[in-house]
């Protein structure tokens, strides 16, 4: 199974999309474990995120911001292909 995660500042402007974006993916791709984490300021620093809303594709930076849905799927695509050869 493929984990994507999701990091965003707790009280960040764009926190609802990021929530919706992370919803949708996980209806679509059903394979993926989608996890969401909403951070403090302290475990920001901690983290050492040069950017939020941040995502991750099995422990690699993916996309920081918020990307486009349909970029995103293709990522995830290109990575179950490349681990299906």
């Amino acid at each position: 199974m493929w984990q994507m995660d999701f990091y965003f500042h707790d009280s960040c402007l764009s926190r609802q999309s990021v929530l919706l974006l992370a919803g949708e993916i996980e209806q679509d791709c059903p394979d993926w474990h989608i996890a969401i984490h909403p951070l403090s300021e302290h475990e920001v620093n901690a983290l050492g995120f040069p950017v939020l809303p941040a995502i991750l594709m099995n422990g690699n930076i993916v996309a920081a911001g918020l990307p486009k849905k349909d970029w995103l799927l293709e990522r995830m695509k290109e990575c179950e292909q490349a681990n299906s050869q």
